[in-house]
């Protein structure tokens, strides 16, 4: 056998009794190379995005229809594309859990503990701009990363907040249409990925996690929606975090019913090790349309068109239809966003990211931000200029350089075979770039 000592004994022990004849298969996945997956991000992939990194991908996700797995020396976290928000890097079995909660355009989700972002960026593309997306993170620290990441896969209608779940159950009392609860687990199906993940297990955390976990879905039961659904997932292999929790869970709750559940296990599929439960929560008393009704917006205070002149010339010279850009405007000291349609009342909660981030109203002069730029379309904007992924142009605009163009003057959306990456501003035949200074390679 081979040598697998950086694995806790009490873990090997568990895992043994576990799974039986499946034990040394399950043993023998450590000795296997981590297997890289991406996803897609349908709000800007299509298919000449896949066919342009064909050669990056290794084979599709069978439980992910825009999931595909990679090769590690490809480095498709250096493509453009990845600036680009075209996909997002994503482990295979990570996948699974919001395939099976299975959001329609239009519903009101909530992602409780959602950095780095990939279920929240997963769920946006199955809402596709319609509906509402809570992405929470209580660590400030990761939901600064989360909500990055929500801004680079140009998503216009999340509401990025930082929050213990306790505090938001109080203000979303049955709310969320689909909850996603990808519960702090022990992280025992990280442990072939990450080994250092195993110097922080021991039975006592797998406790300590299951007790936490508990509190968590009972906080998300709170904000479920009569009729909704909530799914569990967990990254973790211990029963006691995973089927048990559910079954105490339903326990405490009657009226939630188990629809599914599911385990990926390394020695049987492409991916790490990864557990989901989707739950539905009866409506037996027919109460989801007064739910519904009884659902809080945010109160948006008109602004005066004199504060809002610069960003109206703005949108008058750069968008092609302005219309669009003048709706749900919310203006936080010089900060501009534009919240999606029905956007919760978020007042009191810590907010990193209210919608949509529009730019900044300076002294004389609006400055769109990055957000902006990577949630447009090249139809949506006057002027934009493309470059191609494989030239020598984009890599200096990703460097900061300024770029040659032959259009005209004023604010440019720059696009990478079409895709949004950011914003120059075209003066007598060159592009002054724009591209964010914390965002620039200098070591590729």
């Amino acid at each position: 056998m081979s040598d697998q000592t950086f694995l806790p004994i009490d873990f090997v022990n568990r895992m043994e009794q576990d799974l039986g004849p499946d034990f040394h298969a399950f043993l023998r996945s450590y000795d296997e190379n981590k297997i890289s997956a991406l996803r897609f991000n349908p709000i800007k992939a299509d298919d000449a995005a896949k066919a342009t990194i064909s050669h990056m991908l290794t084979g599709s996700v069978d439980w992910s229809p825009n999931g595909y797995y990679y090769d590690e020396d490809q480095r498709p976290g250096l493509h453009p594309y990845h600036s680009a928000g075209v996909y997002y890097i994503q482990d295979a079995s990570a996948q699974l859990p919001v395939e099976m909660l299975s959001p329609n355009p239009g519903d009101f989700c909530l992602d409780l503990c959602a950095a780095p972002g990939g279920k929240s960026t997963q769920i946006a593309g199955y809402l596709d701009g319609q509906g509402i997306l809570v992405s929470n993170e209580p660590m400030k620290n990761r939901a600064k990363i989360l909500s990055e990441n929500v801004e680079r896969l140009g998503i216009k209608n999340c509401i990025v907040t930082s929050e213990y779940p306790d505090k938001l159950a109080e203000r979303f009392v049955e709310y969320f249409d689909k909850i996603m609860v990808d519960a702090p687990c022990s992280g025992e199906g990280m442990f072939r990925k990450n080994h250092d993940a195993c110097s922080e297990w021991s039975l006592e955390s797998v406790e300590m996690c299951a007790a936490r976990q508990a509190e968590i879905l009972d906080r998300a039961y709170e904000m479920l929606i009569p009729g909704g659904r909530m799914c569990y997932s967990t990254c973790t292999f211990a029963r006691l975090e995973d089927e048990e929790a559910v079954a105490a869970f339903i326990s405490r709750h009657p009226d939630m019913k188990l629809i599914k559940e599911q385990r990926l296990w390394p020695h049987q599929v492409k991916g790490e090790g990864h557990y989901a439960a989707l739950l539905e929560k009866s409506d037996a008393d027919n109460r989801y349309e007064e739910c519904k009704d009884n659902r809080e917006t945010y109160s948006l205070k008109k602004i005066n068109d004199k504060i809002l002149n610069d960003y109206l010339i703005f949108i008058k010279e750069t968008m092609t239809n302005p219309k669009e850009w003048r709706g749900n405007l919310l203006l936080l000291n010089d900060l501009l966003y534009m919240l999606p349609e029905d956007c919760p009342d978020f007042d009191g909660l810590h907010v990193l990211r209210g919608g949509l981030f529009l730019g900044t109203l300076k002294k004389n002069r609006f400055e769109p931000s990055h957000a902006l730029a990577l949630a447009l379309k090249p139809s949506e904007v006057t002027n934009s200029h493309n470059l191609s992924s494989d030239s020598a142009e984009i890599d200096a605009y990703l460097t900061g350089q300024s770029i040659r163009c032959d259009v005209k003057d004023g604010w440019t959306l720059i696009t990478v075979d079409g895709y949004s990456i950011g914003w120059g501003k075209a003066v007598k035949g060159q592009i002054k770039n724009h591209y964010p200074k914390g965002l620039r390679r200098y070591d590729t």
